[in-house]
């Protein structure tokens, strides 16, 4: 009994790290995405991450098939459901659309994630050649870092970051001030304690800015309504959660099956995304813990986990590299502190719906500043060295060049040839 008691004191306190950490980024996720549809629906899309880190956290460890593993929000799907959503504000199709059809992807994704893990495809996802996913991980990190200029310069206009860098009269100094403190605090935080994560320390930091200049420069800031350096009002409440829940499925009949049938490719590269990023953190976590994960029923909890959150209303996502670290080293011992970080990511939201409210938009993309930052793999560069690993880094250079120039979809496609191409090239060399 005392050892039953040990471990579920050491995993709630694992949950409450891993939450501290993951649910800032859910937030700034979340935002991201839905931003890109317009400056209005940043509440929404902060809804979308809290909804996403509760019901990932509350169905995914339960089912799944590896102790301690964190799974929450991701830059992967941030990245593609944002450039997703932009390709169809182009488009013209209607705002209210673009939010139905973003949780349409995240249940397909899901149910495709089931798939792969009834059909025994975990076991071969984590073979995927480590270029491939050095390459596109490192797309994914300039693409978030490329997608949160605009934010931390304080532009609403929901313009391309280049054309943003080029225009300095459409900076707002508060927001660059904002962001820049977030991003100085959780850089520097590490080196002072690690106790509190640097995200939560970033995170505040941008608040106290925002009012240090609300109270201090432009009085302006303290008014809530049509203030777009904010996230604006949530709710907060047990009625706006529900609410958040329900109303996008109200539409559902309007869509046409030929609609659902276009949004299967992003689906499917979505779903493949999110399996190979949740499979490398669980064969980490094995690495440090001398456990074995069993990768199909993972996947299958992962697609689980994803239906349910995109029919709460919230976003999918992957298991976490960084909130299962916090959680192991922070005594999580089961499956069950995943399940507490769910928990505590809802009361977290019933509790603080109103100071999740004044959060500042540039704060949030400092944070995601950082995190594009900690995917680009720098050493890669080593591949350089040797003639040998010369074919690696070319590959790694191509996936990059096709996500940034082009899409992260066809990234994709370009990465699986080339895995094939080094596969080939691996058994003709041995």
């Amino acid at each position: 009994m005392t050892s039953n008691n040990n471990k579920l004191v050491g995993d709630f306190w694992g949950g409450l790290a891993a939450m501290l950490v993951a649910l800032p980024s859910a937030i700034a996720f979340g935002v991201t995405i839905y931003v890109s549809i317009g400056p209005v629906y940043a509440a929404l899309g902060a809804m979308a991450g809290i909804l996403g880190a509760t019901a990932l956290g509350l169905v995914t460890p339960t089912l799944g098939g590896t102790n301690r593993l964190i799974t929450a929000p991701c830059a992967p799907a941030a990245a593609l459901l944002s450039a997703f959503a932009i390709e169809l504000v182009e488009r013209g199709v209607e705002p209210t659309f673009i939010v139905l059809m973003l949780s349409a992807v995240g249940v397909i994704c899901g149910m495709m994630q089931l798939l792969l893990g009834f059909m025994g495809i975990g076991s071969l996802i984590k073979y995927i050649p480590f270029p491939v996913v050095s390459g596109y991980l490192t797309g994914v990190g300039l693409i978030i870092i490329g997608s949160q200029i605009p934010k931390f310069l304080g532009d609403p206009g929901g313009h391309s970051w280049w054309r943003v860098l080029i225009t300095p009269e459409w900076w707002q100094w508060q927001s660059a001030v904002i962001g820049s403190v977030t991003i100085l605090v959780m850089l520097g935080a590490p080196l002072i304690t690690r106790i509190v994560p640097a995200a939560i320390l970033g995170l505040l930091s941008g608040v106290l800015t925002y009012f240090a200049l609300a109270y201090g420069v432009d009085e302006k800031l303290l008014v809530i309504e049509a203030n777009k350096l904010i996230i604006g009002p949530l709710g907060g409440t047990a009625s706006s959660l529900l609410e958040a829940i329900t109303s996008r499925w109200r539409e559902i009949g309007e869509l046409k099956l030929s609609q659902i049938a276009g949004l299967f490719g992003t689906a499917l590269i979505l779903a493949l995304l999110l399996s190979i990023d949740t499979l490398k953190t669980a064969v980490v976590l094995d690495t440090m813990t001398r456990s074995r994960h069993d990768s199909n029923r993972e996947l299958v909890a992962q697609g689980l986990g994803n239906v349910a959150s995109a029919c709460a209303g919230g976003m999918p996502g992957a298991g976490q590299m960084g909130a299962t670290l916090v959680n192991l080293a922070s005594g999580g011992q089961t499956r069950v502190s995943g399940v507490f970080e769910g928990v505590l990511s809802l009361i977290a939201f019933l509790l603080l719906g109103t100071f999740i409210a004044w959060i500042p938009v540039a704060a949030l993309a400092g944070i995601l500043i950082v995190v594009g930052v900690r995917m680009i793999d720098r050493d890669s560069l080593r591949l350089l060295e040797s003639p040998w690993t010369l074919s690696d880094f070319i590959v790694i250079v191509t996936v990059v060049a096709v996500a940034v120039g082009y899409s992260l979809i066809a990234a994709s496609g370009v990465g699986i040839a080339l895995a094939m191409f080094l596969f080939i090239r691996e058994q003709l060399g041995s």
